[in-house]
């Protein structure tokens, strides 16, 4: 579907067509796209923002990998790079060990289940964990797997999200004792 410059911008285009010039609206830089110029992104402005504003498809995933701590938080183009190179070489390292470990080999695409033993090998739990707790991780990874394409970034981020969610939910149950 091709658009004509019309239908870009019917406002515009009528006036042009009444004989009224119109001025262009430049519509200034989001406050997200300021903060991620920054030579250090403010994690903490982030979520301010997040909180007060809905989040453009184009921001979504930075702004996870961000909030979570998967992207490092320094606006430099090779710091990227190298953090995302190790995390990929991490993960398939922790599939080489689960792939050991099952002696199955592993799918093409990633799995919720396949998700929650990589999660379990490696916060060193395999082979204490609860089925309870492998079922519950593999919920919290459904969502990951189809939201990120990466296998990277659906992993970290579920990693990263499945260790908070640990942690607060240890946390409250300290607060039930």
């Amino acid at each position: 579907l091709i658009m004509s410059p019309m239908s870009e911008n019917f406002r515009s285009s009528y006036y042009g067509t009444l004989g009224v010039s119109s001025v262009a609206v430049v519509k200034p830089p989001s406050s997200l796209d300021v903060l991620f110029k920054a030579e250090i992104l403010d994690v903490v402005k982030l979520k301010s923002i997040c909180l007060q504003h809905p989040l453009t498809t184009f921001h979504r995933p930075l702004v996870w990998k961000t909030i979570l701590g998967v992207s490092p938080t320094a606006n430099n183009e090779a710091t990227r790079i190298y953090v995302k190179e190790q995390r990929k070489q991490q993960l398939e390292d922790l599939k080489r060990c689960l792939k050991f470990v099952s002696r199955e080999p592993a799918g093409t695409t990633p799995s919720p289940e396949e998700f929650s033993l990589l999660y379990l090998i490696e916060k060193n739990r395999l082979l204490v964990s609860k089925r309870a707790e492998h079922t519950d991780l593999c919920a919290i990874a459904k969502p990951f797997i189809k939201l990120f394409p990466a296998d990277e970034d659906a992993y970290w981020l579920f990693s990263s999200f499945a260790a908070m969610w640990e942690t607060e939910m240890e946390s409250s149950d300290l607060v039930s004792l």
